[in-house]
């Protein structure tokens, strides 16, 4: 990702980042970062003196120590709230199917009928007050605009759209719901309406949980490590009566343009329906993937030229502890030397080329599509083993207690249902977990399956063209296939869909929407990899307007995978062996969870982070760490 500096206007710059710099003092004010202290403000100026300076990294240093304490005390009051509501959630999928399939029984309608039905009541709970009350500091973020209140979006949608008029007769018939050791009556309306409130629950709980992560993590605490790193050389620089106008200079002013990028991406509304700027997919995930390295690269450099010492920030470094961090007993289990890193890459781009080959065999052999699907999905399967036998990298399998209850009242394996797999997406190995985990026997076992099932993956083009090289016009790649003739055998003989970085993602996300009629799907709805561990990246929104409501998606997050590949630095090949532990969470019904095809709703924004909220609750450890 490209951040010169070349048509910048320095000036500019440097008032734009002042006045950012004293928004955000405030915001940390409201927070009780300063409890106790008057006039506190930050000292702006083009050519600051040494003293202002020096303040700076106070204040900087203040607000950076104070906030692993207040992130951990927002996300446990958020977690809690999540983990109570979540019981009664799914309990309430189990009473929307079995209510349904009463209903058809009777005679009262179809199920598309009974979705109608439901949908009614589900926007009038959308529109109910939300009860969760903000503290201050979260209220000033709100107001600056980089988090929100949680079914803002909902609620005012829902009141604009209203309720229907007329009063349906089938509201009043009344139904006795028994399974297991429940037993649920009353009226179609006030069984219909107890299941929306429980859903608007859960997407208010996991809102509340996706906000605050996103807020204290994605955005406070990477941004106030970057920005002490920063800082703290600028000092240090000051402090040295180096020039000016050297390098290391250029590289702090460069830093402070990337913050205001930073800034910008998150100030960004989400609710539109293609955010610009907003932090989806490749170029926010490069942008805090330069970030990192910058801060890291300018602190090393200080360090060397003896300017400080300047300590790197714990989370730039990987020296954290406390809460909602990663599990302890998954992620990397040794280092590897240069030579062995080397022979291993070299093994897996002779396993790709192998792969390849065969598929390009399968495509001119003319075989009847599922037949080809069938042979493409055992070749995925043997190299994803391969390719996890080749890096030394386990892979263990839980499944969530609920998963096999609500497996059962969905009868999930007959067949009959649209399956939408939503995985974690932290690493490049994230693709030969998911081929693992597909054709697992427990997993098969689980999900009712007899056999392997091929699946149909949205898939962003040219996936292995960072591996490429262009010389006089031409492009080599060590697998020997360039990455358009990669995204055809993908297209052609893995039956997937490869998504263009540059063209509209509408037309490909319809056309893998209709294809989950005939098979399952993958799709890895963050977009992109992560930068850094603790980085779990929102949904892309836009996609779950293109989804059928009557989908069964299943989430799985794949704990301690990104210390295996990690994307910093820019070009890292620095690859360990190690533990992935797959949590597979519960089923979830599209029909009681995704918003009412209504076209002010299309932005689907709840219930995308509603997911965010499932991985972020299975992949971060609420334990503290040791």
């Amino acid at each position: 990702m490209d951040h010169t500096l070349k048509d910048t206007d320095r000036a500019a710059l440097i008032e734009q980042y002042d006045e950012t710099a004293e928004q955000l003092l405030q915001v940390a004010l409201s927070d009780g970062h300063f409890s106790g202290r008057d006039g506190v403000g930050w000292p702006g100026g083009s050519e600051p003196t040494l003293e202002a300076l020096g303040q700076r990294a106070q204040l900087i240093a203040t607000i950076h120590e104070g906030i692993p304490t207040r992130r951990e005390q927002r996300l446990a009051d958020a977690h809690a709230r999540y983990e109570q509501a979540r019981p009664a959630y799914h309990q309430a999928n189990r009473l929307y199917l079995r209510l349904q399939a009463d209903f058809c029984q009777q005679g009262e309608g179809d199920e598309r009928d009974f979705l109608q039905l439901y949908q009614e009541v589900y926007l009038q709970a959308l529109g109910r007050d939300d009860p969760i009350e903000l503290d201050e500091g979260e209220k000033a973020l709100v107001q600056l605009r980089v988090a929100r209140v949680p079914l803002s979006h909902a609620h005012a949608v829902a009141e604009k759209i209203g309720a229907s008029e007329g009063e349906d007769a089938r509201w009043q018939h009344p139904y006795t719901v028994e399974w297991d050791d429940v037993q649920r009556a009353g009226s179609l309306r006030q069984l219909l309406t107890s299941i929306a409130e429980s859903v608007v629950d859960f997407l208010a709980a996991g809102e509340l949980l996706a906000i605050r992560y996103n807020t204290f993590s994605n955005f406070i605490w990477l941004g106030i490590s970057c920005w002490k790193a920063i800082t703290d050389v600028e000092l240090a620089l000051a402090q040295s009566g180096a020039d000016p106008n050297d390098e290391l200079d250029k590289s702090v002013l460069l830093g402070k343009s990337m913050l205001l990028q930073f800034m910008q991406a998150h100030l960004e509304d989400p609710a539109q329906i293609k955010p610009r700027e907003y932090w989806y997919g490749q170029e926010y995930s490069y942008l805090t993937r330069d970030l990192i390295d910058l801060s890291r690269s300018i602190v090393k450099e200080a360090n060397d030229l003896r300017l400080g010492p300047v300590d790197l920030p714990p989370l730039l470094g990987g020296d954290i502890k406390g809460r909602f961090l990663e599990y302890g007993n998954v992620g990397k289990t040794q280092e590897l030397s240069t030579w062995g890193r080397r022979k291993r890459l070299l093994r897996w781009a002779m396993l790709f080329r192998r792969t390849g080959k065969r598929k390009m065999h399968l495509l001119q052999s003319n075989v009847e599509e599922k037949e080809r699907l069938r042979r493409a999905w055992e070749q995925n399967r043997e190299w994803a083993h391969e390719s996890l036998d080749i890096f030394g990298i386990e892979v263990d399998i839980r499944i969530d207690p609920l998963f096999a209850p609500i497996a059962e009242d969905l009868a999930l394996g007959s067949g009959k249902h649209k399956i939408l797999f939503l995985p974690t997406h932290q690493s490049v190995f994230d693709h030969p977990v998911m081929n693992y985990v597909l054709n697992d026997e427990n997993f098969m076992r689980a999900l009712g399956w007899g056999e392997p099932t091929p699946c149909t993956i949205l898939a962003r083009s040219q996936l292995t063209a960072m591996g490429s090289l262009t010389v006089f016009g031409r492009t080599f790649t060590p697998i020997g296939f360039t990455p358009e003739e990669v995204d055809r055998m993908m297209e052609e003989a893995d039956g997937h869909v490869v998504m263009s970085r540059s063209a509209d993602t509408g037309s490909p996300t319809r056309r893998f929407a209709k294809l989950l009629d005939e098979r399952p799907g993958v799709v890895y709805p963050a977009g992109t990899t992560s930068s850094y561990a603790l980085q779990c990246l929102p949904m892309q929104h836009g996609l779950f307007a293109h989804l059928p409501p009557d989908l069964v998606l299943i989430p799985l997050a794949f704990r301690g995978i990104h210390s295996l590949w990690p994307k910093c630095p820019k070009g890292n090949l620095h690859i360990r062996p190690g533990r992935v532990e797959v949590v597979v969470g519960p089923p979830i019904l599209g029909q009681t969870t995704l918003l009412p095809r209504k076209r002010a709703l299309r932005t689907q924004l709840e219930p995308a982070t509603l997911f965010q909220a499932v991985h972020i609750a299975d992949l971060y450890n609420p334990a503290p760490s040791t």
